[in-house]
């Protein structure tokens, strides 16, 4: 998901499914490829002291509006060929780039799972498929085909879902006029999906143009932002608003472990 608009501002391989009864495993994903390192540069890459991953993540996104779940994974490295994810309960996902991309090694990954409408896969029998707690990211590092060792790195996942953002202005559908400067609003999340306390640590506002993507291009023409929690209202300048064009926007509430929650909205500009 990350939305029902392409606002990842990094853009890696999109992988994982759910296994039919969600289980809370899911399937092997193996990149297309070749190739295993020698046992002498094996043995390194189980002995060696593990290379810190940059950044490990994994979370919850809520789509208020369209009423699904489901989760969204990140890594950032120095390189690596192999990883595995960990939990509670066990190992849950395992990646492994092979052939010439795979000796030359990944660094960056993003990922995310599909999205059950939440009238047919309920969120707590959602979220048994992966129990809150800490994951663990291993897997062997590498770098222009030299095996360097082990890579490692932690993420807590937690269940607490907040509320989607209540969109004031503009309201949905509105055609707004191009030459004026348009502020977009919503009102502050306070409460998880549970009726408890949340922290909201920022808001992410995106903006794009209702149309299919440029083919050679990822992503649409618009703009992302994240904002401060105490942040509610941008006034957008005119220079980016077109004539005539249709546009979706939306806005997301990032709780304080990263779980998200977003709702959506359209508008248009007159001629």
């Amino acid at each position: 998901m990350y939305s029902d608009m392409n606002h990842k501002t990094k853009m890696s391989l999109l992988v994982a499914v759910f296994t039919a009864a969600l289980t809370g495993l899911f399937t092997t994903v193996q990149f297309a490829s070749a190739g295993v390192q020698g046992t002498d540069e094996m043995a390194t890459a189980t002995s060696a002291k593990p290379i810190p991953l940059k950044e490990a993540k994994l979370n919850i996104e809520h789509n208020a509006k369209d009423k699904d779940t489901g989760f969204q994974g990140f890594l950032d490295s120095e390189g690596w060929k192999e990883m595995t994810i960990t939990g509670p309960d066990g190992k849950v996902l395992e990646f492994e780039a092979e052939g010439k991309l795979g000796r030359l090694g990944m660094t960056e990954l993003f990922f995310e799972t599909v999205e059950p409408e939440n009238a047919y896969v309920p969120i707590p029998k959602l979220l048994k498929t992966l129990p809150a707690g800490k994951y663990k990211f291993e897997g062997i590092a590498i770098e222009n085909g030299k095996v360097l060792g082990k890579t490692a790195g932690a993420a807590l996942l937690t269940h607490k879902i907040p509320r989607g953002p209540e969109l004031l202005t503009p309201a949905e559908d509105k055609v707004v006029s191009p030459d004026k400067d348009l502020l977009m609003s919503w009102k502050p999340v306070k409460k998880a999906l549970d009726g408890s306390a949340v922290k909201i640590i920022a808001y992410q506002l995106i903006i794009e143009k209702d149309e299919e993507p440029q083919p050679n291009m990822i992503g649409k023409f618009g703009l992302s932002m994240y904002l401060p929690p105490e942040v509610t209202s941008m006034s957008i300048p005119k220079k980016f608003l077109e004539p005539g064009t249709d546009y979706e926007w939306e806005v997301l509430a990032i709780e304080e472990s990263g779980n998200q929650t977003l709702m959506s909205s359209s508008f248009s500009t007159s001629d």
